[in-house]
């Protein structure tokens, strides 16, 4: 087959103009401009800033009774979307991309050059999905219906809404000019490649909608199409292309309410397909994949010397159970938080339940829930996966796990360490004190070695967090002494645990708390943990942080102690708020 130039690379004037002419109702294949939508980074604010649970910024949400978000910016599918919607699209779940890792919003021309090279790689598939994409015999004779049929119904999934006549024009034209000199079937798939790679396919392409009337919205804010919404549902829910009745909601005019919209989304959290997202969603939240700062779970082992259980198949288990905890309590529990940051449930085979020092099943290969020991473990936050992870080679590290529940879990991030401070684990042990060798618990050498004034405008939020989970050791194992030395000069400390949640919102009150149990209670109870993972939520469905505007869409999210939601509840609100369903048209 003769190569032809794929035409769904758009010259950046190309893509700026056609955006303007689909507002007017009449685009060919362009996007919007390809420009950066900012920063897709953690939750802003400073440690010790406003205690309001608004991470110090000093804007409030308008009072003015105006529905008012913050602009989106233009966002482009990220490498694990675009071969989940390829998958999805072709009926191929085999299919693997090799695609750019970086997601940024402007392709690079890697990306580009890869993304050709991901188009051919699923036209050189086409045995395994050519009748689902091709309703005809594309080896006959030449059939107008056929193209047609093709470039509409492909279309409408490829680009996510249905195309208009002028797009229909251009792509039946480009078949035309390739079956010029290439067989039917060849000059289908030269339109099939300019698709893949089109920006109305890879780019979230968002232009909204003028106003029904029924919402009063401030300047510059319109509400999204319902294909836009239909997008937005499927990729934070499945992180996928929409399936046909999501689209046929859209076209129907289903999404352009709000109940049309949590109806959809009702659907889609019940499949088992929402299960393998909400999975990924709580892996990156506890950043079981790696950060620039520490490696992932897998890639981060123990020392074999003083930890000789750990093991790849040992850490497979722990991000099973983590996995399985967060799926139990969300589709199959109350879905509550407090249960997620409470329960003594546990998903583990025999290696896991050995660490955790109950009976399990026996083996690697076979899963059972058990109970775990309540005055030992509770909650995610107590279990092997998150220790492990926030934990060094050797030894626990306070500074670690208390920076990121400070971080991650209260939405209070820390500033950068100073020049001189240093990055080498914390092992407590023999010092030399006074002239005279003493015995320190890793507890008490953080507190000697963070205790000058340059260190402890960071470290008094941080440890008095981390101190809280002192009896689990670097693997995640109950310690009830710190243990070591040599034969010669043997020591066994008793551990300390005390620890506080600082007070973090004007309703609140610090919390001492004595271990990891304690802790992870005074978390399940605190509003600032609460708003925290909403704000996760919300930037895993928009991918971007929440800002002044979109405040009141947080905070009508976040399910209140005493109101009995469940984090199912809070993602279905997440889809009919205001940031959900509408945007900002860019200045300029």
């Amino acid at each position: 087959m003769k190569r032809t130039k794929p035409d769904g690379v758009i010259p950046l004037e190309e893509l700026r103009r056609s955006a303007a002419r689909r507002r007017r109702g009449a685009a060919l294949l362009g996007a919007a401009a390809l420009a950066a939508s900012g920063a897709l980074s953690g939750c802003v604010g400073d440690v010790g800033g406003d205690r309001d649970g608004r991470d110090g910024r000093d804007g409030a949400p308008s009072d003015s009774g105006l529905v008012d978000v913050a602009s989106a910016g233009l966002r482009r599918m990220t490498p694990e979307q675009f071969t989940s919607s390829m998958r999805d699209l072709f009926g191929d779940p085999g299919l693997e991309l090799d695609l750019d890792p970086d997601a940024g919003e402007v392709a690079s021309l890697l990306a580009v050059d890869k993304l050709n090279a991901a188009a051919e790689a699923i036209v050189a598939r086409r045995a395994s999905w050519g009748t689902r994409v091709f309703a005809c015999d594309t080896r006959g004779a030449d059939d107008e219906a056929c193209v047609d049929g093709f470039v509409r119904t492909f279309g409408r999934r490829a680009f996510r809404r249905t195309l208009d006549e002028a797009e229909v024009a251009m792509l039946k034209g480009q078949f035309a000019r390739a079956r010029e000199e290439q067989s039917f079937e060849d000059a289908l798939l030269v339109v099939l490649k300019t698709m893949i790679q089109s920006p109305n396919l890879y780019y979230f392409v968002e232009l909204g909608r003028d106003g029904d009337g029924g919402d009063a919205l401030a300047s510059g804010v319109r509400p999204l199409t319902g294909w836009e919404r239909a997008s937005r549902l499927s990729y934070f829910l499945w992180n996928t292309t929409p399936d046909d009745a999501l689209l046929d909601a859209a076209e129907s005019g289903a999404l352009d309410s709000a109940e049309g919209v949590r109806a959809q989304a009702e659907r889609l959290l019940a499949h088992d397909r929402a299960r393998a997202t909400a999975k990924r969603f709580f892996a990156d939240w506890l950043e079981l994949d790696g950060t620039n700062k520490h490696a992932s779970l897998e890639n981060a082992p123990k020392s074999p010397e003083i930890y000789p259980e750990d093991s790849p198949a040992l850490r497979a288990a722990m991000r099973a159970e983590i996995e399985a905890l967060a799926e139990r309590v969300l589709f199959e529990g109350d879905g509550r938080f407090e249960t997620l940051l409470t329960t003594t449930d546990a998903y583990v085979n025999g290696p896991l339940a050995a660490l955790y020092g109950v009976k399990g099943p026996a083996g690697d290969g076979a899963f059972a829930w058990v109970s775990l020991p309540a005055d030992q473990r509770a909650g995610i936050f107590t279990r092997a996966a998150f220790l492990s992870v926030f934990g060094s080679v050797e030894v626990k590290s306070p500074i670690r796990r208390g920076a990121y529940i400070l971080e991650e879990v209260l939405c209070r991030p820390l500033g950068p360490p100073p020049p001189n401070a240093s990055d080498v684990p914390v092992k407590g042990g023999a010092v030399e004190e006074d002239g005279a060798l003493v015995h320190r618990t890793i507890r008490e050498d953080v507190e000697a070695k963070t205790s000058s004034e340059t260190c402890a405008s960071c470290h008094k939020a941080i440890n008095p967090i981390g101190f809280a989970f002192e009896h689990y050791d670097a693997l995640g194992r109950w310690q009830a002494q710190e243990t070591g030395g040599d034969a010669e000069d043997p020591y066994a400390l008793d551990i300390d645990a005390r620890g506080v949640l600082p007070a973090l919102g004007p309703d609140e009150e610090s919390v001492e708390v004595d271990g990891g149990v304690e802790m992870s209670a005074a978390l399940a109870a605190s509003a600032a943990a609460r708003a925290c993972l909403t704000r996760h939520f919300f930037q895993t469905a928009l991918r971007r942080v929440p800002v002044d505007q979109d405040l009141a869409s947080v905070e009508a999210a976040t399910p209140a102690p005493e109101s009995g939601g469940s984090l199912r509840d809070l993602i279905l609100d997440l889809t009919t708020s205001n940031a959900f369903l509408h945007l900002r048209k860019p200045e300029g």
